[in-house]
């Protein structure tokens, strides 16, 4: 019994010395990044928008070369999006932000495809590996396609009974011009 009493005191001091207490370190970002204007897009393809950004500088020292950068993300196919063939896919470059400044930063976008997105603006720098995003945003591109469905009825029914009469009148008319006496 003293034997078991002297290891289970062992393992207690050894999980009592060996315990490291960890705490979460709270880091403040460098930027702010507000994302001023649209506040949300529900809209036909080819709508073009100019993203208004205020980007500020938290920090007590200037930041140096800062690129902010427009970032999609469809929700329905659950994917980023190449922003190439929306006009967007170069960042905007600033020099320099000076500590506490705030920066006013216009991207321009062309929404091509149809269907509903989350956009956001990021900012990084080089002196930095900080990423900051602003709030996302909810983009809706809808499909422009009016079909009356009536008329599309009408015309799938009639379109191919046009096309079997035209081609039984040549049929018959050819039967006869050969005919034989």
């Amino acid at each position: 019994m003293k034997k078991f009493s002297v290891i289970l005191l062992a393992i207690i001091l050894a999980f009592n010395l060996t315990t490291v207490f960890v705490f979460a370190s709270e880091t403040k970002n460098d930027f702010t990044v507000e994302l001023l204007s649209p506040h949300g897009i529900k809209d036909y393809p080819g709508r073009e928008e100019t993203v208004k950004v205020k980007i500020t500088n938290n920090s007590s020292k200037d930041i140096n070369e800062v690129l902010a950068y427009i970032t999609m993300a469809d929700i329905k196919k659950n994917m980023t999006v190449n922003l190439e063939d929306y006009s967007a896919d170069k960042p905007f470059y600033i020099k320099s932000i000076k500590a506490g400044e705030a920066q006013m930063v216009d991207l321009p976008i062309r929404f091509v495809y149809t269907s509903t997105y989350y956009l956001y603006v990021t900012v990084v720098t080089k002196e930095n590996n900080m990423i900051t995003s602003s709030n996302a945003i909810p983009i809706e591109i809808i499909g422009n396609t009016k079909i009356n469905k009536p008329l599309t009825m009408s015309v799938a029914v009639a379109e191919p009974l046009l096309l079997l009469g035209i081609v039984g009148v040549i049929y018959g008319i050819r039967k006869r011009k050969y005919k034989v006496k």
